[in-house]
């Protein structure tokens, strides 16, 4: 009885699926979005978060923010760069606006994290960062 249960839910699922029609063709593309400058605080509570606002540059009216990508470099090092969507089927108007947006910290290790926001390309094509380095006061200190 439970086989024939399973074997009629089964089907009536690949049944129902079957008549999806999902529409693959993607109106929008992920770009990098340049940071200008990012509030941190002078110094991190060990296990407490902290939220850090992050300015970046908006191009124009097509692109949004998505999220950030923050990569860990090695235990106490941490490379960010916020993400954008670019709508593709879109008329567009350049703006160059200076948007705000944040995300969730808490340092668990004791000494200090670099902070490496990237902010560009210079002339020659390399990669710009903005650095910041914040000390992390232990747990449990005034």
């Amino acid at each position: 009885m439970k086989r024939t249960i399973v074997l009629f839910l089964g089907m009536t699922m690949l049944f129902c699926l079957s008549g999806c029609d999902i529409d693959s063709d993607e109106n929008f593309q992920f770009v990098i979005l340049e940071v200008v400058s990012a509030t941190m605080p002078e110094v991190f509570n060990q296990n407490k978060p902290h939220n850090i606002e992050v300015v970046f540059r908006r191009p124009d009216t097509c692109t949004f923010f998505s999220n950030f990508d923050v990569e860990s470099d090695n235990a106490n090092a941490r490379s960010i760069i916020a993400i954008g969507s670019l709508l593709t089927e879109s008329d567009c108007t350049d703006t160059n606006d200076e948007v705000t947006a944040q995300f969730e910290f808490t340092a668990l290790e004791i000494g200090a994290y670099t902070f490496r926001f990237y902010a560009g390309e210079t002339l020659e094509g390399e990669p710009e960062y903005i650095e910041y380095v914040v000390p992390v006061k232990p747990e449990g200190l005034n």
